[in-house]
């Protein structure tokens, strides 16, 4: 039931805001032509100019706009945080419809009829989301059938969900005789059992229709991983998952990873060809240094960067053991005798780390993700520190905007494993846009 509501809810207000999107643009575009200088009187262009560049609005609003909804998966979700998070996307949409307008040399576009794009699409979206959430006529009315305390953990938490809509009719501890009569004659669409002795009562739910959950706290309260259940099977099956299973927004990461590292790729070719000049006059070896590392779930691979030691420096690491300024099993040293001048520029601005863009197109690993562990490292873990490998690597993440090798070994895995719980779209373009400030500043860059 759950899982029904968040994804009928979140395609609700996602179909929505594109009509908006739609609705709000036409009207801007006749309300700018009722303000001066126009005043009324069409210009010939006027019209088919905004047909033509409708698409890119369009094209560019609607995937922002899917990715912004994306957190209506969470639960539970703060209203007022997610209207904010609206705006701030639509604002972001502008700006990129900007860009776009410019990139294709459409300069015709009226400002005046951005802005009133931009006001009166957000004020429809907040009215749109204010009915949705206060709406009480499409509640689940839902029985819980569980003692007081456990059951009023789950009223709030359900309360404190903005768009649910699920109306709690009454918490039922000891089951009355007459219950299966009332399941009957009254509308109820959800039953939630909270206990083991009221399992039988699944029984009778499913012979009256009526959707019942079972809370499986009681059988497994000292795991908290996220669960989800296969019900394509003989038997029902509980799959417990170590980080969010959000199958449809990993396929977005995954395929905006791919796209966003080609367009790099192109614009950044222009280093693609200085850089490795550079290393060739200044050292011998290789330009390109392939390191095997662990990936998703463990999986090996060779990631790229460009080279910034000298020759076979790998072979004087066990003489600079001692060295060390990283705690537990990490190994940096700040003055590292190994790394070449342009090597401690490349460093510096984390230039070195611009192959790793042909690893992501591979899809050995994303844009923003935990950094990539030696296989040597991973055979130190304790064993909590591995739940870091069930996403894939990242070129950055929250580690590297939080002052990289100036933090410890047991916070760095922490911010890794709080990325993993806490994993969205939006967090995502958080730590991009933190990426570039982070590179600039050069806070533990060595």
């Amino acid at each position: 039931m759950i899982q029904q509501r968040k994804h009928f809810i979140r395609w609700l207000i996602t179909l929505i805001d594109i009509l908006i999107i739609i609705f709000t643009y036409w009207l801007a575009v006749f309300l700018r032509a009722l303000l001066p200088p126009s005043s009324g009187q069409l210009a010939n262009w006027y019209i088919p100019y905004y047909i033509k560049i409708f698409p890119i609005f369009l094209l560019t609003f609607a995937p922002i706009m899917i990715m912004n909804n994306s957190i209506l998966q969470a639960f539970p979700v703060d209203k007022h945080k997610f209207y904010i998070r609206t705006i701030s996307f639509l604002f972001l949409a502008v700006l990129i419809s900007i860009a776009f307008l410019y990139y294709f040399k459409l300069f015709q576009q009226s400002r005046v009829a951005l802005f009133i794009f931009f006001v009166i699409s957000a004020v429809f979206m907040m009215l749109t989301r204010e009915y949705i959430s206060n709406n009480k006529n499409n509640s689940i009315k839902t029985l819980v059938f569980g003692k007081d305390k456990d059951a009023e953990e789950l009223v709030k938490l359900f309360s404190n969900h903005a768009f649910f809509g699920i109306d709690i009719l009454n918490v039922i501890e000891k089951i009355p005789e007459n219950i299966t009569q009332r399941l009957k004659n009254e509308t109820i669409d959800w039953v939630v059992i909270m206990e083991k002795i009221h399992k039988p009562y699944i029984f009778v739910c499913e012979k009256l229709g009526i959707t019942v959950s079972y809370c499986i706290r009681e059988d497994f309260e000292d795991i908290s991983s996220f669960v989800s259940l296969e019900s394509s099977l003989a038997s029902p099956m509980i799959t417990f998952h170590s980080a969010p299973p959000q199958y449809t927004q990993l396929f977005f990461k995954y395929t905006a990873d791919r796209v966003i590292a080609f367009i790099l790729l192109i614009f950044l070719f222009p280093l693609f060809v200085l850089i490795p000049i550079l290393i060739k006059l200044t050292s011998r070896g290789p330009v390109i240094y392939k390191h095997e590392r662990a990936g998703l779930n463990g999986r090996r691979f060779e990631m790229l960067k460009f080279r910034t030691m000298f020759e076979n420096a790998d072979r004087m690491k066990d003489f600079l053991l001692d060295e060390n300024e990283m705690d537990k099993i990490v190994f940096k040293i700040r003055e590292d005798p190994r790394i070449t001048n342009i090597g401690k520029v490349l460093r510096r601005l984390s230039l070195d780390e611009l192959p790793q863009l042909i690893n992501v197109l591979r899809g050995e690993m994303s844009l923003v993700g935990p950094r990539p562990p030696l296989p040597e490292e991973v055979n130190k873990y304790e064993g909590w520190e591995r739940k870091r490998l069930s996403m894939k690597p990242g070129i950055t993440c929250l580690w590297q905007i939080s002052g990289r090798a100036e933090i410890g070994f047991d916070e760095w895995m922490k911010l890794d494993l709080e990325y993993i719980d806490n994993w969205s779209l939006g967090l995502d373009i958080v730590i991009l846009r933190k990426t570039i400030p982070a590179v600039i500043k050069g806070r533990g860059a060595y």
